[in-house]
């Protein structure tokens, strides 16, 4: 018996193990699609209640990762329309210490400092890029170029054409594009 039958049957142990092999998942699309920390563990949460909820209608294990970015993706894409005219704060905006400010770091102990802060500056732009796309054309991305999930997986998660996510990914890639450019010219 697989770990979804068996936490479907109500084991709780087998629900803890299968939700362990798929936090970073979940997490990961979560924090790409919202742009923060925050959110992403608020969304993460709510993401594992309804799959604990709904166990019973995952069609077999070889689904659940789908499944499971799928109740993920809702759930960010429900949050963010419920936002949608309200302010937010970007995750890389500089942090306010009364008298000064500070740009905030994440530290990655095993490169050096030449090729970690090339990757920060190309790492903060590519997250910069992906915040300025739509909130559709981010999610979509995410799940395709971050997640690596194939386009019939995207189609079924964000419940659209095989033919509309290709077109989405496509535009969402070149908008990327053109505005990394934008940022390499203004640098």
């Amino acid at each position: 018996m697989d770990l979804l039958n068996q936490a479907t049957g109500g084991d709780t142990a087998a629900f803890e193990t299968l939700i362990t092999q798929y936090e970073k998942l979940i997490y990961n699309i979560a924090w790409r699609i919202m742009g923060n920390a925050e959110d992403a563990k608020d969304i993460a949460q709510e993401a594992i209640i309804k799959i604990y909820r709904n166990l019973a209608s995952c069609k077999s294990m070889a689904h659940f990762k789908a499944w499971a970015a799928k109740i993920t993706h809702n759930a960010c894409m429900d949050e963010l329309r419920r936002r949608k005219g309200k302010a937010t704060e970007s995750y890389d905006a500089m942090i306010d210490l009364g008298d000064t400010t500070v740009e905030r770091q994440f530290e990655d102990p095993t490169e050096g400092p030449e090729a970690a802060l090339l990757r920060k500056e190309l790492g903060g732009m590519i997250n910069d890029g992906l915040s300025r796309l739509s909130d559709e054309h981010r999610a979509l991305l995410v799940l395709r170029d971050v997640q690596g999930l194939t386009y019939e997986e995207i189609a079924d998660i964000a419940n659209l054409p095989l033919g509309t996510v290709k077109s989405r990914i496509s535009r969402g890639r070149s908008r990327l594009k053109e505005i990394l450019l934008e940022m390499m010219e203004h640098k």
